[in-house]
């Protein structure tokens, strides 16, 4: 049976991140801690496995966001069915988790033990009522990247304070450098910047490059924990 795709490049590329992200998320909830006590695994031991556990759900949120949105762009482009508003709210839902992920991460990362637990309990009250609020409404996806933002750049604030201590120093960096590309690749988006106007537009384009970003995060992560590289 063939399956119509409205948007095949946009489609294929964010289902393509989706499975990339969903692996990602199972590679760092079964990767091990490197017993090396010069590795960054001192740095995770550290923090418990609260790094370990946003960085799980910062991946899984990443996957439902974007599975849910090759749905979207492949079979509900347009128009108001049950079917496009729940997988609509379940992108835009899983934008949210992504970025309170995001301000969990930075504050483990930047703050004290007790007021990275203050920060985290501000943040899933507030992004609990963007999810109530979600469910009760069918906001724009402007509401999303509005939600994620502060996330991002809290996240952002929290590598950059790192970049001094030589134990995470490296994957600050490469964290850094997965930001840098996520708000490149929005750049693209907005300007509307494609590698071909009709076969691979902006959002295919923008999907590409965020493929790029995710495995950032994902080499930045497995250094954090510690994870040990042969398994």
């Amino acid at each position: 049976m063939r399956i119509r795709l409205h948007e095949p490049a946009v489609a294929l590329t964010d289902l393509a991140i989706g499975l990339e992200a969903g692996a990602f998320a199972i590679a760092i909830a079964l990767a091990r801690t490197a017993p090396n006590a010069t590795s960054t695994a001192a740095f995770a031991a550290a923090r418990g496995d609260a790094i370990r556990r946003w960085f799980v759900v910062f991946f899984a949120a990443t996957s439902l966001a974007a599975i849910a949105g090759a749905a979207l762009h492949g079979r509900f482009p347009k128009g108001d069915s049950p079917g496009r508003l729940r997988l609509w709210r379940v992108s835009l839902g899983s934008i949210g988790v992504a970025g309170l992920s995001a301000w969990c991460l930075g504050a483990l990362l930047a703050l004290p033990r007790e007021a990275a637990g203050r920060v985290r309990r501000v943040a899933v009250v507030a992004h609990g009522g963007y999810l109530v609020a979600l469910s009760r409404t069918n906001p724009p996806y402007v509401v999303a990247i509005a939600t994620y933002l502060p996330g991002a750049l809290a996240l952002g604030a929290g590598l950059v304070s790192r970049l001094r201590d030589p134990l995470v120093r490296g994957a600050a960096a490469i964290a850094l450098a997965g930001l840098g590309l996520t708000f490149g690749a929005a750049a693209v988006q907005v300007r509307r910047i494609a590698i071909h106007p009709r076969l691979f537009d902006h959002n295919a384009t923008y999907h590409a490059i965020q493929a790029v970003a995710v495995a950032c995060f994902y080499a930045a992560a497995r250094r954090f924990i510690g994870a040990d590289a042969r398994r």
